[in-house]
């Protein structure tokens, strides 16, 4: 009799002390859940805001077809007190420049592609490689590179008529952050390299000379409306004593209106800037906001899955 109550007294003990570990095990595998940070998806819905990159990659095996439209000055309430843009219907007769660019994602991480802009008639070949991912509880930024070369068959002297002078080139550091569910926002810094600029201009006010170098930083923010609709904006400023306001060049701004539909982000802008790609949207903007040259446009992306 005394050694079945001690079976049984050993048989609880041993299913008690279990069920202490079951419980203790239970428990830290909640707390390694709530703790194990989580990779933060759609800092932005499209590739590109307006002007500016996103920290966005085409998906793996997906195809991006990407369209965007640049009308005309829609000259209103310029510095002369006068509304001419009504003559060309506020620019919509007018287009300073259309593009269209295919983009592929080699991973979800890396995509790679290639564009065509009616402006200085560029074909440009570009790729995107995102290799920092901003989690919940973890690290707070996103963070990408973005490159692209494009080449010009429009030339201005006879200097610039060699291949290699035709050249231009982008590199862009993107840094974004999604703040909260309905803001992100992100930091450009950004270099254009031109293989060819002319020289022999010189600065009306401080005597300086165009550079093949020009650096710049960009700004970009997401701020949502609705589920499917948010404000957006960008902006890039330019660090160069040749390309200023008194010289007639201006820095790129632009504001809009995202929606989503579906397979489609479509975004309609308005922007100082006719370039669509950063080898003419830094060095090429010489439309004035204060002067009524600002420009309705729009962007809009399909996607195909294989």
């Amino acid at each position: 009799m005394n050694k079945f109550l001690a079976i049984l007294l050993s048989f609880g003990c041993f299913s008690v002390v279990s069920a202490q570990d079951d419980l203790m095990n239970m428990l830290e595998e909640e707390v390694a859940a709530e703790s194990t940070p989580e990779k933060v998806l759609a800092t932005f819905k499209g590739t590109k805001l307006i002007n500016a990159q996103t920290i966005q990659t085409t998906k793996k095996r997906t195809l991006e077809f990407n369209i965007a439209h640049r009308f005309g000055d829609m000259d209103i309430f310029n510095k002369q007190g006068t509304n001419t843009g009504g003559h060309t219907l506020y620019g919509l007769e007018n287009a300073s420049n259309i593009r269209f660019s295919f983009d592929y994602g080699i991973t979800d991480k890396w995509s790679a592609g290639w564009g065509r802009s009616k402006m200085n008639e560029h074909i440009d070949i570009h790729s995107k490689f995102r290799f920092l991912e901003q989690k919940t509880g973890g690290i707070p930024i996103s963070m990408a590179y973005y490159i692209s070369a494009a080449g010009t068959a429009a030339t201005r002297d006879s200097a610039a008529s060699g291949f290699v002078n035709r050249l231009s080139y982008s590199h862009q550091l993107i840094i974004a952050s999604k703040l909260s569910r309905g803001i992100s926002l992100e930091l450009l810094p950004t270099l254009v390299h031109r293989n060819y600029v002319d020289q022999t201009v010189l600065h009306p006010e401080n005597g300086s000379v165009d550079e093949s170098d020009i650096f710049a930083i960009g700004f970009a923010g997401r701020f949502k409306i609705t589920k499917r609709m948010a404000f957006v904006v960008d902006y890039f400023y330019t660090f160069s004593e040749f390309r200023d306001a008194d010289n007639g060049f201006y820095d790129a701004l632009g504001v809009g209106v995202e929606i989503e539909t579906g397979g489609h982000v479509f975004h309609i802008n308005v922007t100082n800037s006719a370039g669509l790609i950063e080898n003419d949207i830094i060095p090429s903007t010489t439309s004035d906001w204060g002067n009524g040259q600002y420009k309705l446009g729009f962007n809009i992306s399909r996607v195909f899955s294989f």
